[in-house]
């Protein structure tokens, strides 16, 4: 009788939760503090690649005031000797800008106005939400067409950062 009421308290909690989360909209769910914990591209025939390796490491923040900035780091980064901060050692990429949401899409946009990746700059890049829960946020990208011409989309999974 105590496991069937401590599943049920459960259960309710966890319903309220969702409930009290269903009622945000993808741009006030959207803003805050995000960590990085899953990040690889999906080719079309399936394949799936781990651009960054093993344990990459991350951030995306967003701003009540439609600003966002994120940066990706792999994880498995050897130190370089005789480099200067300004000089990164990669794979790595941090860029900001502003975003702006598509709710009834169920999609976000980024316009990019500085990154280290010069090509991205002035550009909009538009992400799916797949899923955008309390504490967890899923998002794909745009298909994009590596230098070999095959094509792959970006699937990045973050937490919020508490």
């Amino acid at each position: 009788m105590k496991k069937k009421l401590a599943a049920a308290i459960v259960g309710l909690v966890t319903c309220a939760s969702c409930i009290a989360w269903a009622g945000e909209t993808i741009r006030a769910g959207l803003v805050g503090t995000w960590k990085l914990v899953v990040v690889y591209d999906q080719f079309t025939d399936g394949t799936k690649r781990e651009t960054w390796g093993p344990a990459p490491q991350g951030l995306l923040v967003f701003t009540p005031e439609g600003m966002f900035s994120a940066i990706i780091v792999a994880g498995d980064r050897a130190a370089r000797p005789n480099t200067v901060p300004t000089d990164p050692v990669g794979p790595a990429i941090a860029y900001f800008g502003s975003f702006s949401v598509d709710e009834a899409a169920g999609t976000f946009a980024t316009k990019v106005s500085q990154s280290t990746f010069p090509p991205w700059q002035g550009v909009t890049q538009m992400r799916k939400v797949e899923e955008l829960g309390a504490d967890r946020l899923k998002v794909v990208a745009s298909p994009i067409t590596d230098p070999s011409g095959r094509q792959y989309v970006p699937h990045l999974e973050f937490e919020r950062v508490r």
